[in-house]
């Protein structure tokens, strides 16, 4: 029994050996890495996983850079550098990729499948057969040594057809032996062709390439997905860019007010020292001082905030060589008005903005989804048809030269038909696919709807920006008039060191504003890029099937 066992394996051994030349270089080493995973008795360690994810994970930029305390950066490097580097990209970058393998996936229906069964059974049983033992004798062991080997393959093609072809081999061996046997061992092996093709459910090109079609579809988003998290990191980064610029700017106006009260308390205190100035006086300087100096280090803070933030949009805050370098941004905010159609600027935000195009795809999915539920309505009526050859001999060898010889054939045909009473489930399904299209086709409205609201808003905000611009302007030069008059009336001892003081805020503030109102604006424009969905082109970035 052993012997006729390891026969076996050594046939399904002999198998694989000879499909093994077959398959393709990735297949082969898929197949070599399961085999090894088998001797496997548990998972990978919490240090081996960590270890296999450093080095998965090393940025794609690096910096080379001995003791430095100060990087220098455009607002194009702090791009290049959020795009190569940006984790959101990075996971975004590998769905197209992921994609693909759902469309291999999918085609992966119509690989042919090649199944082999060999099995060995040795029985003894107690027979009380008149033929074996003869009338009047008594009951005896009966015993039955069987050997089949299967090998089926089977392909199904684009009509939905399944092709299949089948071969069975077996030998048996019986003791005591009938006068009836002719022979002992007996062989049989038989061919059979056969070919099953739906006719009404499961039928048509169509229907059996469908989900191949969603599939492509899914990548097409992906990749749109991919450039609408481009514009989201991009934009991020060009705000987090103008927020530092702002924040420095901020920090410039604030140390200049600082030095003007420092430069009224040193005045002061010449004119207290030589008794023109009463001794009030240089305390409300110092106040002042002291309230400036507060405004610096808050404005000192909000830069190292703000530096956080772009380090992190450019996945450097982790890094130990620039983790704590201070980040100079060499692009300046400048104003140039522009004049901003409303309705081109919905027309173009409509024709570029990845969102719309990732809604035609959902769109097509669900009637794809819709017509392949449809298809389920319908009963079940499949059309068989085949031919087999048989052989019967002594032995296996002969047995299976026989049913090649094709001394015995047989054809067959047949129809089966099935039909669910009923039919809930399938009516169900297509209730919910089309009311799922609905929804899809409803979504759609609601995000356009939504793209011309944030144009509408984007638009707005530039025009309001560039007013501010104006407006800031005039105030901040009514604010130096006014701390110049101040200045000359606390001189001949006209005014006050407190209304010195509060003339010096004022054009702090006003200053302040002015620098907020550019650079804001230059952020309202990058703003309208993101809503226009111009912003890659805008910056050179090209996205294609292959990501940036």
């Amino acid at each position: 029994m052993c012997l006729k066992i390891n026969n076996i394996f050594k046939i399904l051994i002999l198998l694989s050996v000879m499909l093994f030349p077959v398959l393709n270089a990735n297949a082969k080493n898929s197949y070599i890495e399961a085999l090894r995973e088998i001797v496997k008795v548990a998972p990978l360690g919490e240090e081996e996983v960590i270890k296999d994810y450093e080095e998965d994970v090393k940025p794609d930029v690096e910096f080379s850079m001995n003791n430095v305390k100060f990087l220098k950066l455009t607002l194009k490097d702090s791009l290049i550098i959020a795009l190569n580097s940006n984790y959101d990209i990075r996971i975004a970058k590998m769905d197209p990729t992921i994609k693909e393998k759902d469309i291999k996936i999918a085609k992966s229906e119509f690989d042919p499948l090649l199944s082999v069964t060999g099995e060995s059974e040795d029985s003894e049983v107690a027979s009380n057969s008149g033929v074996l033992v003869g009338v009047g004798g008594s009951a005896t062991d009966f015993r039955r040594d069987t050997n089949t080997l299967n090998a089926t393959l089977e392909t199904l093609i684009a009509t939905g057809a399944t092709v299949t072809m089948e071969f069975d081999v077996s030998q048996e061996f019986v003791d005591p032996v009938s006068a009836f046997t002719l022979n002992n061992p007996v062989a049989e092996s038989e061919v059979t062709a056969k070919f099953t093709q739906p006719i009404l459910k499961n039928a048509g090109i169509f229907y059996n390439r469908s989900d191949i079609h969603i599939a492509r579809n899914d990548k097409k988003r992906s990749i749109l997905e991919l450039k609408e998290t481009a514009i989201e990191v991009i934009n991020s980064t060009q705000k987090a860019y103008w927020e530092l610029v702002k924040s420095i700017e901020e920090l410039r106006v604030r140390r200049k007010s600082l030095e003007r009260a420092e430069d009224l308390l040193k005045k002061n205190k010449i004119q207290v020292k030589v008794g023109t100035l009463a001794p009030i006086e240089l305390l409300v300087a110092e106040e002042g001082v002291t309230g400036q100096m507060e405004g610096v280090v808050v404005a000192e803070n909000d830069i190292k905030d703000r530096e956080d933030d772009l380090k992190q949009i450019m996945n450097l805050s982790n890094n130990a060589l620039l983790s704590d370098v201070s980040i100079v941004p060499l692009d300046r905010a400048s104003f140039k008005d522009h004049n901003i159609s409303l309705q081109e600027s919905i027309g173009t935000a409509l024709k570029n903005r990845p969102e719309v195009f990732e809604q035609g795809l959902d769109i097509e999915n669900a009637r794809i989804k819709v017509m392949q539920k449809k298809n389920q309505l319908l009963p079940k009526l499949d059309f068989e048809a085949g031919i087999r050859y048989q052989g019967l001999a002594g032995n296996k060898g002969n047995a299976i030269d026989r049913a090649l010889s094709q001394d015995f054939q047989s054809e067959f045909y047949g129809i089966m038909f099935e039909v669910p009473l009923g039919n809930r489930e399938a009516r169900s399904n297509y209730s919910k696919a089309k009311l799922e299209e609905r929804q899809t086709i409803f979504n759609t409205r609601k995000i356009r709807q939504e793209i011309v609201v944030e144009v509408r808003k984007a638009v707005r905000q530039i025009k309001t920006n560039a007013e501010r611009i104006k407006a800031s302007r005039k105030a901040k030069e009514l604010s130096q008039e006014r701390l110049v008059a101040e200045e000359k009336k606390f001189k001949v001892g006209r005014s006050t060191s407190l209304e010195v003081i509060r003339a010096q805020v004022d054009l702090a503030v006003s200053e302040g504003r002015a620098t907020n109102a550019l650079v804001d604006y230059q952020i309202s424009l990058g703003d309208l890029d993101a809503v226009l969905g111009t912003i890659l082109e805008n910056n050179n970035i090209i996205i294609d099937d292959k990501g940036i």
